[in-house]
């Protein structure tokens, strides 16, 4: 079940539900528990709390400023063509454990998915051109150098937040360390035409949180938007920063721009990045 119902109201103090932190100050407008919709338990574990309305962006700055004690991370979630507590954004999966995430190195799971994406077809030959590639051909390139932070990334995210709060928006508290393993422990399946587990997604964004001073802030059932306070600044290095998207979120590159070089350009000093996957 997604919604567990001995939860609706939920308490301000959610450390006795996820048994971490030492509860919130700030004060939670009405909300309730999510569970994994595809468990047989007659309690499923809690994946997170969800607000039944639309929420000020104030609130989850408030809430981000007591990530570090609370152990909770606030998330924007929207689910527009869908029903809160019916079908909703996360428990879509079985999730994974965090241990996964820390198998995974970033080269790895972009070589992988490098690899699977120009395979060659014995009969139509390359999957993609090389003028969608360029400046890089068949081989991946690897990982990006880190960027120069430009602004504070929390800073950042709270001031890119209201852009990204509509009717269909609401906060949720996930029990994460940091942001980037929300779409593991979730059960989101908003990629899983591209890959089957999330895990090394989850690499990936960690490694963007280090980076670039990424910050994810709203996750729908298909998409994903984040702040960047350390984006690329130079045509060279945002070329190598769309080389590691595009495996993350190959939809988001080639059906908008239609190649690496064009995206390139499009990402080069932004501070917001957002994916999504058909």
């Amino acid at each position: 079940m997604l919604q567990d119902d001995r939860d609706a109201g939920a308490p301000a103090d959610l450390s006795a539900v996820f048994g971490i932190g030492s509860g919130l100050s700030t004060e939670l407008p009405p909300g309730e528990i999510l569970t994994e919709q595809m468990s047989m338990a007659v309690y499923p574990a809690p994946l997170c709390w969800i607000s039944l309305d639309t929420p000020g962006p104030q609130l989850a700055a408030a809430l981000r400023a007591e990530h570090r004690r609370s152990g909770l991370w606030p998330l924007l979630l929207c689910d527009s063509d869908e029903t809160f507590g019916e079908r909703c954004t996360v428990g879509v999966v079985s999730p994974e454990p965090l241990e996964h995430i820390d198998r995974w190195r970033v080269y790895d799971v972009m070589a992988r998915i490098w690899e699977g994406l120009v395979q060659v077809d014995d009969e139509l030959g390359p999957a993609y051109d090389l003028d969608v590639l360029a400046p890089f051909d068949y081989t991946c390139p690897g990982p990006a150098k880190a960027g120069n932070l430009l602004a504070d990334p929390d800073v950042l995210a709270n001031q890119q937040l209201p852009k990204l709060v509509d009717e269909d928006t609401r906060l949720a508290l996930v029990p994460v360390k940091r942001g980037a393993d929300v779409l593991t422990v979730l059960g989101w399946s908003g990629a899983a035409n591209h890959v089957s587990r999330t895990a090394g997604l989850s690499a990936m964004v960690r490694s963007w949180e280090e980076r670039f001073g990424a910050r994810i802030l709203r996750l729908g059932p298909d998409r994903l938007d984040m702040s960047v306070a350390a984006p690329p600044q130079t045509a060279e290095h945002a070329a190598a920063v769309a080389a590691e998207h595009w495996t993350f979120c190959p939809d988001r590159i080639l059906q908008e721009t239609g190649s690496l070089s064009a995206y390139a350009n499009e990402i080069r000093g932004r501070r917001t990045w957002s994916f999504w996957w058909d």
